[in-house]
């Protein structure tokens, strides 16, 4: 059985809301009338705690047969695993994911002859913390460029991908990578979330200055995976869904055509099942191994698998 919802979008925007959520939406309608000030703390809080969820019985076996080797960063315990030999492919899941999450593309990897390696961000799966953003989980994914680098490619999931973006706009640590389902920028995820939580527009705007005072006026653009696409220069490919309900399928297509990316469209994988589709990991496997097969930009060519 699926794992609850896995991203950032996914954690408080599904139509069917859960008797929590519905809980949490009340509360916050309450609170955003009262006080908005409390309101915006607690929904401070909240934006910056992933949740966690039990891995389903399909990622034990990879998890199993992975090398664990464990990393320190700002005095948390990283969990990161690695399979197989040769240049090294980077896993980046998404919000309230973990490594194992892309377990699928492992063995094909492998197979392919390359090393993968993967890691649960801090305050994710087996790592420690209880909230984390996204200059830190770019800070970790430098400190394993450092260790398991030059990267040949790093294939990312969802919010991965900007945290991703985030660490090769200080340092080009990779050849090529592929963003799947990545979400346009951090004011869409705002908007998602204050949306589902039903945060009022005083709550919003008082969420917003907490945030600017912590990462600055610029976050919104400094962090925006449609501008940091357009300042890192390297072969690229964008996978998203049509059916995508976290993430809306067009904010994959504007981040490949920034990008100048070769963008793949999908159909009924969704936001999770897409990680696992046979297609969609041979299309990527092929993209790590001989990128100028897909040199073609999204511009002028546009790869569409239905379901």
């Amino acid at each position: 059985m699926e794992s609850p919802s896995t991203d950032k979008t996914a954690s408080w925007a599904q139509p069917r809301r859960s008797l929590p959520q519905v809980a949490l939406r009340t509360l916050f309608k309450l609170l955003g009338a009262v006080s908005p000030p409390l309101a915006a703390r607690l929904a401070h809080y909240l934006w910056f705690h992933p949740q966690r969820y039990a891995p389903p019985a399909r990622e034990h076996g990879v998890l199993r047969e992975a090398s664990c080797h464990p990393i320190m960063h700002a005095g948390k315990q990283i969990s990161v695993y690695s399979w197989g030999t040769g240049p090294t492919v980077l896993l980046v899941h998404g919000w309230s994911g973990r490594g194992t999450q892309m377990g699928e593309f492992v063995a094909p990897l492998v197979a392919a002859g390359y090393r993968v390696v993967a890691f649960d961000a801090p305050a994710h799966g087996r790592s420690a913390g209880h909230d984390t953003n996204l200059p830190e989980i770019s800070d970790v994914i430098l400190t394993l460029a450092r260790q398991y680098g030059p990267m040949h490619a790093v294939v990312t999931h969802s919010f991965g991908g900007p945290c991703a973006l985030y660490a090769l706009r200080q340092q080009q640590f990779a050849k090529r990578m592929i963003a799947i389902s990545p979400p346009v920028t951090v004011q869409m995820l705002m908007d998602s979330f204050s949306s589902a939580l039903a945060l009022t527009p005083a709550t919003v705007t008082l969420l917003c200055n907490r945030m600017e005072r912590r990462f600055g006026a610029d976050m919104w653009e400094r962090f925006s995976t449609l501008s940091m696409a357009t300042q890192v220069t390297l072969p690229a490919m964008v996978i998203h869904d049509r059916d995508d309900r976290d993430v809306p399928w067009r904010d994959g297509e504007a981040v490949a055509r920034a990008w100048r990316a070769d963008f793949m469209r999908t159909q009924g994988l969704g936001h999770r099942r897409i990680l696992r589709d046979v297609e969609v990991i041979e299309r990527v496997v092929r993209f790590v191994d001989t990128a100028n097969d897909f040199a073609e930009p999204v511009n002028n060519a546009e790869s569409v698998l239905a379901r």
